[in-house]
């Protein structure tokens, strides 16, 4: 599509400071076919953004022009190119780039085109943006020299910054230090949003402060799958500039930030806008016609907004799927995304649980952003139907976001978020009427302004907790008790110092106490951890079988994990760490031509081939032809010098130019280059494995993240290559912690 167009960009050989600096910018249809051009960030939009490069000498100018979150275009968004036909745009590129210091500029146009409708017939006017499809054309260089007559003007990026502190009737000024604020919005004279944009600015407060938690303590870097989703694969240095991006993002919210609810630049697909270093975000209409939670969310048009303008992100692709794309077609590029932060925060809303409480019914209700879960504790397993949202099945309770709950003896639920609290009658099933309430003036003792997790012991005493301390709440006396805060640390053995998202009391004596994607278990009647935890809140494995062994697993080159059991596989999307098809079972016969109807083990080679073994049997798969070569089966006795000949149970390929092939409790070490077995083998599992099973070892797999994993029975062990041994806390089992409920794998 691209070699359809050409560009062209011209301006003056001379320009005065302070004067337009108008260049003029063509897009001539080279084609024989009529065109709709999607004009977003595009000179054909009409107004400088970020699509030059501008440079004086050395220096690259920064971009001081708005930057904005957008929805779905609408038809208005593209402009008709017939063909053949050239179209024109004239714009003063000083508007958003400073040119202050005289000298030769040389000025690059790279422009993005994010979508081209060709005119074959459809009477298509707009796309969404899952369904773009675009191009890039460039570069073209042009130059001019700045003269040193005359002032220098600000860009647009200056003048709104100059404007901001000007007061006017549709603009929120939020202090975060004015304590009462939560409930000054809830006045009904305030103009109509002020109250959604209030919800969506603490929300997305809420959640830049558990992205941040999340990246600093509660998952390790080089497994953090919430991460690669967004960022791409792990590295160090992109790793913590993700953390420093949502920190200086977190930390711009602390400062006198305005919203701005009537704007005049907005358009039919215009949610909100900012530009760089500015202190307010300016609201469109289809910010109101946006989700609170969830995603393209209000409070993720927030977290957007401000990244553009305290971490200078940019909008190279808009959309989830656009994002997802970026982040492994090119992560460096995906650092500076805006959308793929917003992203990040929606979906760590939507995984992370918050609030669970256990109902007089039996069943526990679990909470994450603006969804909750009912769980049977019988069945161990979400019911069926779930999740549900808040909003229409809890009367009266805040339907986007909630921090924690509590059962108390009296026949009420509390639930808590910011500053304010909510009693829920649980006979009558709605909140009662006069609330929510303020916190600090109901709750002697307690913080008034955040509670991360609450719950009620059976010795007559509630606990609260928030970041690294907790407060004991005396039921009878309806206070805390004197002395507290305490620390969380050496006062709940096992629990460690961090914070405390969420905590329960469960039927069976235990408690149980959230920290990120993980759980643990707190032993009342012992008073400490229980050794097996922490454990992942949701699948470690989602999709695989649960129960059973698995016989085989092998990785193959097209971004895919194949687990193999009995006469069918499982698909496992590695990018997405979850299988492809977890409703149905795929069988081997038919869809693995050649291969037969079950296999014993299976390990990919160096030679572009898959080897897989049956009883006393193997066969070769063409991974490029997808299917097992003529000739096979062969026998193993005879073609794998030093190997068992009658069976295998497992096989792993090594980064160390070795193969390592299992049954029962021993190993055997196959030379890859010299194609044999090496000398001294097989050897005892339990001597040279450390943290592995002893005894058998079903089927292992070398995932890409320096992990290998191995399975027996319903457990697996990951194992890390580097260090040797099996990471600390496993075995694990395969299937889920708790089925159903959200969470991050591994």
């Amino acid at each position: 599509m691209r070699d359809d167009f050409r560009l062209a960009m011209s301006g003056e050989p001379t320009y005065r400071r302070g004067e337009p600096v108008s260049l003029t910018f063509e897009i001539e249809n080279m084609s024989d076919t009529d065109y709709r051009i999607l004009v977003w960030n595009t000179p054909l939009e009409g107004e400088v953004f970020n699509f030059l490069e501008v440079r004086c000498g050395d220096h690259v100018l920064p971009y001081d022009g708005r930057l904005v979150r957008r929805g779905d275009p609408s038809p208005d968004s593209y402009r008709t190119i017939a063909a053949g036909d050239t179209l024109v745009e004239e714009l003063d590129i000083s508007e958003s780039y400073a040119l202050d210091e005289p000298g030769h500029y040389d000025v690059t146009l790279l422009v993005k085109f994010v979508d081209a409708i060709p005119d074959v017939g459809m009477s298509l006017a707009a796309r969404t943006r899952e369904e773009h499809r675009g191009f890039t054309l460039g570069p073209v260089t042009a130059g001019f020299e700045l003269l040193p007559e005359g002032s220098a003007r600000p860009t647009t990026g200056e003048q709104a910054r100059r404007e901001e502190s000007k007061d006017g009737p549709r603009r929120l000024r939020i202090d975060p230090h004015k304590v009462q604020q939560d409930f000054e919005v809830r006045d009904f004279t305030l103009p109509p949003g002020f109250a959604e944009v209030f919800a969506a600015d603490a929300n997305a407060r809420a959640w830049l402060d558990s992205a941040k938690a999340e990246l600093a303590s509660w998952s390790g870097r080089a497994d953090n799958t919430l991460y690669t989703e967004w960022f791409g694969a792990d590295s160090t240095s992109r790793f913590q500039t993700v953390r420093d991006r949502f920190s200086a993002t977190r930390s711009w919210m602390d400062r006198h930030i305005t919203y701005d609810l009537t704007p005049s630049d907005c358009t039919a697909d215009t949610v909100a806008y900012t530009h760089p270093g500015s202190d307010t975000v300016s609201i469109c209409p289809l910010f109101f016609s946006s989700p609170a939670t969830g995603p393209d969310s209000q409070f993720g048009t927030l977290a957007h907004e401000w990244t553009h303008a305290a971490a200078n992100t940019d909008d190279i692709v808009y959309g989830e799927d656009g994002a997802r794309e970026l982040a492994i077609a090119n992560p460096n590029a995906a650092l500076n995304n805006a959308d793929n932060y917003s992203y990040f925060v929606e979906t760590l809303s939507r995984r992370m649980v918050t609030a669970p409480v256990f109902w007089p019914n039996g069943k526990a209700y679990l909470f994450t952003g603006g969804q909750y879960y009912r769980y049977d504790p019988a069945k161990q397993q979400v019911d069926p139907g779930y999740p549900k949202p808040v909003a229409g099945n809890w009367p009266g309770l805040w339907g986007d976001r909630i921090d924690s709950g509590v059962i108390w003896p009296n026949g009420k639920a509390y639930f808590f978020r910011d500053r304010e609290y909510m009693r829920y009658d649980i006979a009558s099933d709605k909140v009662d009427a006069g609330y929510p309430l303020p916190i600090g003036q109901f709750w002697p003792g307690l913080w008034g302004d955040r509670i991360d997790a609450g719950i009620v012991w059976n010795n007559g005493k509630a606990y609260f907790f928030r970041d690294n301390q907790y407060i004991r709440y005396d039921i009878a006396a309806d206070k805390a008790d004197a002395g507290y805060p305490k620390p969380i640390a050496g006062n709940w053995p096992g629990l460690g110092g961090d914070g405390i998202q969420g905590s329960v009391m469960w039927n069976n004596g235990k408690a149980y106490l959230l920290r990120g994607w993980q759980y643990m278990g707190y032993d009342v009647a012992a008073d400490r951890t229980d050794p097996a935890y922490p454990r992942a809140i949701g699948e470690n494995w989602p999709g695989l079988w649960a129960n059973g062994h698995i016989d085989a697993a092998v990785m193959y080159n097209n971004g895919n994990a194949y687990f193999f059991r009995g006469t069918s596989y499982r698909v496992y999307d590695i990018a997405q760490d979850r299988v492809i098809y977890p409703d149905y079972l795929l069988e081997i016969a038919g869809n693995w031509p050649g291969l037969g109807d079950r296999v014993d083990s299976g390990i990919p080679w160096p030679n572009g081939y898959l080897y897989f073994f049956r009883g006393s049997e193997y066969m070769r798969w063409n991974v490029a032809a997808n299917r097992v070569d003529p000739g096979y089966p062969k026998p193993i006795a005879g073609n794998w010098p030093g190997l068992w000949g009658d069976r295998i149970d497992a096989a792993v390929l090594w980064p160390n130019g070795k193969a390592y092939f299992f049954r029962d409790n021993q190993y055997i070490r196959y030379d890859i280059a010299a194609d044999r077995a090496d000398n001294g083998y097989p050897l005892s599992i339990g001597q040279f494995w450390p943290g592995l099973w002893a005894d058998r070892v079903d089927t292992g797999i070398v995932w890409n993240n320096g992990k290998a994993y191995f399975f027996h029975d319903n457990q697996y062990i990951r194992y890390d290559i580097a260090a040797d041994r099996a990471d600390a806390g496993y075995p694990l089992p395969i299937g889920a912690n708790l089925p159903g409920l959200p969470g991050r794998v591994h």
